[in-house]
Parts: C-alpha cells; sequence; structure tokens
C-alpha cells in the first residue's frame, strides 16, 4: 500500500476511533500561525457560480456551520480560499465577515452557501 492510501486508511480509522470516543469534528484544509494568532483555513478549487443573484464562489452549508461554531467556541478565525479554476484567480475572505455579508443558499442534492465576488478579497 502506498503512502497516500496508508494515509487515507489512516485518517479513516481516526475517525471511526474518534466517533466511537463521542467527538463531534471535521477536517479543516490546513491550520496556520501567524502574528501569534491561530487560523483555520478552507480552500476550494471550484468553477464561479454564476449569477442571478450574483457572480460568487462558496461551500457547503454544513461546512460553514461546523467552521462558524468552532471559530465561536475557540476564537480560532475561519478563513475560506478560493481557487477559481476558470481564471486561476484566488480569492480570500474571513468566514465571519463572509457571513456578516450578503449571501445565497442553493437547494438540491448539494446545497451551498455562496458570497459575491465582491466579499472577497484577492491575491494580485
Amino acid at each position: 500500500m502506498g503512502i497516500t492510501k496508508d494515509g487515507i486508511k489512516g485518517e479513516k480509522m481516526l475517525f471511526t476511533l474518534l466517533r466511537k470516543w463521542g467527538f463531534s469534528f471535521f477536517q479543516p484544509d490546513a491550520m496556520g500561525l501567524k502574528d501569534n494568532e491561530s487560523y483555520l483555513f478552507e480552500a476550494k478549487h471550484q468553477e464561479r457560480f454564476v449569477a442571478p443573484p450574483f457572480d460568487g464562489h462558496g461551500l457547503p452549508r454544513w461546512q460553514v456551520k461546523a467552521r462558524m461554531d468552532f471559530e465561536k467556541r475557540t476564537g480560532i478565525k475561519s478563513v475560506l480560499v478560493i481557487f477559481d479554476k476558470e481564471t486561476d484567480e484566488i480569492f480570500y475572505q474571513s468566514l465571519a465577515r463572509l457571513e456578516e455579508g450578503r449571501h445565497y443558499d442553493t437547494y438540491g442534492k448539494k446545497p451551498r452557501r455562496i458570497y459575491p465576488l465582491t466579499s472577497f478579497k484577492k491575491v494580485l
């Protein structure tokens, strides 16, 4: 078994154990520390959502809830980073700031919360 397969197997085993122990958990894409402040990062490599009601990017609503609950409990800021598949642009913003502003919820098989492009900062 290769390193990647072993790593995935180990993660699955850990998740099973954590559930057995009664933990609620999620898997962030990265954790970081800068200027003595901790951050949780959620990264998406995706196509943009096209208007109406606006052009934007987002993530599954359950991820918004899990990360915002985590931030409220721990004080660790959650940051959404988007790698736009079509334009190669990189957008980022604090999830709390995104939640304070305008957003649009989709429904169906994979419900998502979409934020307008204007709510993000752009890496230049």
